[in-house]
């Protein structure tokens, strides 16, 4: 193919550059000089255009994995995170339970001692109230 084009436009012997900004003079469009170096006006054969569509292609297919794959570690760190939530829930749950069995512990105790002194109390009230009666 060469440097030969199919895509090349036909008649572009015929084609006159404009300046980008319509400099109009009597209703007369000035066609441009010179375009000072800004753009390159070379053909591309097709060979070159498919190897930079192919470029494009690949770059975009990069891409794409990139962002797959932070996706992928983001998924990971989510998942890791409710895993460590569920383990620090499980370790509060079983804190909370021996809290629990240790503040039963104490209030038997405080039964325990509450009811030994509520015997008492009675046993001193029915003493108390024998000894009056036996005064009499």
């Amino acid at each position: 193919m060469g440097n030969t084009s199919e895509y090349k436009p036909k008649g572009s012997s015929n084609v006159t550059r404009l300046y980008s900004q319509n400099h109009v003079n009597n209703d007369i469009m000035k066609p441009k000089e010179q375009e000072d170096g800004d753009m390159e006006h070379e053909m591309y054969t097709k060979t070159e255009i498919d190897l930079k569509l192919d470029k494009i292609s690949s770059d975009t297919q990069h891409g794409f994995e990139k962002v797959d794959l932070k996706f992928d570690q983001l998924r990971t760190e989510i998942r890791d995170g409710f895993e460590n939530v569920g383990i620090r829930m499980e370790k509060m749950f079983s804190d909370f339970k021996l809290e629990q069995r240790k503040e039963k512990a104490e209030n038997n105790k405080w039964l325990i001692a509450l009811t030994v002194g509520t015997i008492l109390s009675i046993v001193g009230i029915i003493i108390s109230i024998i000894a009056i009666l036996a005064q009499k």
